[in-house]
């Protein structure tokens, strides 16, 4: 009974975990100031590995993955103008932000935890990852990004999520069997 408790806890925690650290890249975004959205998430994540005593080194080699997943697509985004983010590397202007790949990060370290309801079901994954432009417009009230509302912009950010989410939860899936 206890073990089950706790464990339920530790998934509130996670998700609380998450949704600090979400608000705290976005702020980071709109402030321009890349340490908002860094110590909140080193501290969500030397959280989550205390708690995370099985497949702990799965877990960290799946958020590297991620990290370098969010490169790619939020790199891309900005590239072909989807979104203008804010709190970029001045030299790197085109690269996606330090407060972006927190996000990866700390979105990623739920994948096994608060969102382990959606292993295996890859369709509703999908649909989720069809949901993210709404996550990328909230930014934009933030003045966190600016997006590009084009139906091309939407769906393309809709389908790279889509994508992105599915192959996080196969390498998860892998990663875990271990």
């Amino acid at each position: 009974m206890i073990k089950k408790i706790l464990s339920h806890s530790n998934i509130m925690i996670n998700y609380v975990g998450f949704t600090i650290v979400w608000f705290s890249c976005v702020y980071s975004g709109a402030n321009g100031d890349p340490l908002i959205a860094l110590i909140p998430t080193f501290i969500f994540l030397f959280l989550h590995f205390l708690i995370v005593t099985d497949h702990l080194k799965e877990e960290i080699q799946l958020i590297l993955i991620a990290i370098f997943f969010g490169i790619v697509v939020d790199s891309s985004f900005s590239l072909l103008g989807v979104v203008k983010y804010n709190g970029n590397i001045e030299a790197f202007p085109n690269l996606a932000p330090i407060w972006i790949l927190c996000m990866w990060a700390g979105f990623t370290a739920q994948i096994n935890h608060a969102m382990k309801f959606l292993i295996g079901r890859y369709f509703i994954i999908g649909f989720y990852g069809l949901l993210a432009p709404l996550a990328y417009l909230a930014g934009e009230k933030i003045n966190a990004a600016i997006v590009d509302q084009s139906i091309f912009s939407i769906l393309f950010i809709s389908i790279s999520w889509s994508v992105s989410l599915i192959l996080l939860f196969k390498i998860s899936e892998r990663l875990m069997s271990k």
